[in-house]
């Protein structure tokens, strides 16, 4: 896991287009190709003198590679798919209460399988325990078809929800990416598979 601080969000957008107005409904359609690895950051120091026309700038970044052998089920280690591994890259801008994310899974295997809105979560849980979900970020699907690798890349907005209710209360309900970067030993990424309930992989954002 490696965290930085402080990158304007200019050094990850490699096209962006808009969309014609649609006057008919007032909205426009952004897209972004977003590019959130690590590499893509070596070079990053050179945008520390850009001026205010930046989108905004990431206030924390954190690269996490997540693996079988750090899932558990409650406390108890339970292990996740043999052979699969994740590199979750996330970026936050915590004045936008934003996050920034490019995920890749290899050899994942089953069904996205999980109680939550989606199977793909960051959870506020210690090393080594289980913890309710704060974020939900949309699955990883197949790169060029190849059912072995998948990626997604984004961004999301708070308020954040996860379809999981605890106490009767979504379990997204309030939070705020300031307590990642507060503590973001408290907190850990995964992904659920239909072959490993508790987690196919899952690592510590630090």
């Amino acid at each position: 896991m490696k965290t930085s601080t402080a990158f304007p969000i200019a050094s990850l957008v490699l096209r962006a287009s808009a969309a014609p107005l649609d006057i008919s409904t007032g909205r426009v359609t952004l897209q972004l190709n977003i590019d959130l690895n690590q590499d893509a950051f070596n070079g990053a120091n050179a945008f520390a003198g850009a001026g205010a026309d930046q989108l905004f700038a990431f206030s924390s970044m954190h690269f996490i590679e997540a693996t079988p052998d750090q899932v558990v089920n409650g406390t108890e280690l339970t292990g996740g798919l043999a052979g699969a591994t994740g590199q979750f890259n996330y970026g936050i801008n915590v004045d936008a209460n934003m996050i920034c994310y490019n995920i890749s899974l290899n050899n994942f295997q089953g069904e996205f399988d999980s109680p939550a809105t989606t199977a793909t979560h960051i959870h506020e849980a210690a090393r080594g325990a289980s913890g309710p979900p704060r974020i939900a970020f949309p699955n990883p699907e197949p790169v060029d078809g190849d059912q072995a690798v998948r990626n997604s890349a984004g961004c999301l907005k708070g308020p954040f929800t996860t379809g999981v209710l605890v106490d009767g209360v979504d379990s997204g309900e309030g939070f705020h990416v300031s307590k990642i970067e507060e503590d973001p030993a408290a907190f850990m990424t995964d992904v659920h598979s239909s072959l490993a309930l508790p987690g196919a992989v899952r690592g510590q954002l630090a």
